[in-house]
């Protein structure tokens, strides 16, 4: 069993649930109670089951399991398990609705608290909670852009940080070939997909100096990368052509002279030196492919993400933790340049790589096989690198995120690879 934190220990714990928490309430609370309740999207749940399943996870993994105690709610058990309630069906059936499921997450935190006084946690335990939380923040974010909500614009928000020179995410940088370490580390949290650490061997590459842009993008649209079947898998192109998909999702080229993007917050001028967004991995793939490049994979980003000071974690040196809201242009977080020279390999946008989800050699499942398992061998393909909306406390390197192909409501972006020249 692992040590428990107790006294000092478990107080500062306590606080940094609380702190997340406030998040978390901000958030929703620039939200109206019937906007929260309604399905948005039938890929995302109603925003009122994140969170009355906030609350549910908390109660069975700190009061439940680690404190010993009964469930508040038994009755909700089920309602606010991810694999007994399907989003498909989230939106149709019966639960709490948006006071009630405030004072869920409440009563809850009162129950953690008096645990936590009393037992101490288990850190391992702590982590993965804390985490899960942060993570369906961002889930909320994704729903809050499909929704485009009139006037939402939460009282957290800061201007975007700018860049001080352009940039084109067609620029390559040289990254070494070699026995390259994946996974994470025996020294702190990380969800059981990212262990064992091991160690794999790969070829010197290039990889792009940045994310690909929306001025990159739109050079792919001008060119015909949309009606140009050979540069789509099998699998992509017939996507496009069922969806008439021709531009990343939000973006608005009715008016040619003034391209504009949707975001959360509302509606600007298409930013030709921010991140292309909300691309499809087929989409990645395709664009790769029209400029006679590839998609990285998994372990090749792993090569060039390589921080002598240690990968940025907060906003010195990414755009992180929701503080802008949005994309930043890239390039304008220099401090957090690799060794290599990448520039924006944590924060701003996820980043597609070619690689399926599946375990790593060795892999065990822990503490349930439901939070990677089951996605294993499924089509599934693994993104790298936190999104702006991703907190510096789960954006570590190796944190692996995974999505369907065709989903776009994610916050993804494009960085190019290529063989290195001979």
């Amino acid at each position: 069993m692992s040590l428990r934190h107790h006294g000092n220990g478990a107080a500062e714990l306590s606080a940094q649930l609380q702190s997340t928490r406030q998040r978390t309430l901000q958030l929703t609370a620039a939200i109206s109670n019937a906007d929260l309740e309604r399905q948005i999207d039938p890929i995302m749940s109603p925003l009122v089951w994140d969170m009355a399943h906030i609350a549910a996870y908390e109660d069975l993994w700190l009061v439940h399991r680690g404190g010993g105690q009964p469930l508040l709610r038994a009755d909700l058990a089920a309602l606010y398990d991810a694999f007994e309630t399907p989003r498909a069906i989230r939106g149709e059936i019966e639960q709490l609705n948006a006071p009630q499921a405030r004072e869920y997450l409440e009563a809850v935190r009162e129950r953690v608290l008096e645990v936590g006084n009393a037992d101490g946690f288990d850190p391992e335990i702590f982590e993965m909670v804390l985490q899960h939380e942060l993570q369906h923040s961002e889930t909320i974010c994704q729903t809050l852009a499909l929704a485009q909500l009139d006037g939402f614009n939460p009282e957290f928000r800061e201007s975007t940080a700018a860049a001080a020179e352009s940039h084109s995410g067609i620029d390559f940088i040289e990254v070494e070939g070699g026995e390259i370490p994946i996974g994470a580390s025996d020294d702190g949290f990380a969800y059981d997909n990212e262990r064992p650490h091991t160690v794999v061997a790969i070829e010197p590459f290039q990889l792009g100096r940045t994310t690909v842009t929306n001025a990159d993008w739109l050079e792919f649209i001008s060119d015909g990368g949309y009606s140009t079947a050979e540069l789509w898998s099998a699998d992509g192109w017939a996507w496009v052509m069922r969806e008439q998909i021709g531009a990343p999702l939000y973006w608005d080229l009715s008016d040619p002279a003034e391209p504009s993007e949707l975001t959360s917050c509302g509606r600007r001028a298409l930013d030709p030196q921010r991140p292309a967004a909300h691309v499809s991995f087929f989409e990645a793939e395709a664009f790769a492919r029209s400029r006679d490049a590839r998609l990285p994979t998994e372990a090749e980003w792993d090569a060039a993400a390589q921080w002598q000071g240690g990968a940025p974690a907060d906003r010195s040196g990414a755009n992180l933790d929701q503080v802008s809201f949005d994309t930043s242009p890239v390039g304008a977080f220099p401090g957090g340049v690799s060794d290599f020279g990448a520039l924006d390999l944590i924060g701003n946008l996820w980043e597609w790589t070619t690689s399926e989800f599946d375990g790593y050699p060795g892999f065990s499942p822990h503490p349930y096989p439901e939070y990677s398992q089951v996605f294993f061998g499924k089509g599934y393909r693994v993104l790298r690198g936190g999104s702006w909306a991703t907190y510096g406390r789960v954006a570590r390197q190796s944190f692996r995120n995974w999505d369907l192909p065709q989903r776009r409501q994610i916050f993804s972006g494009v960085r190019l690879a290529r063989d290195a020249k001979r």
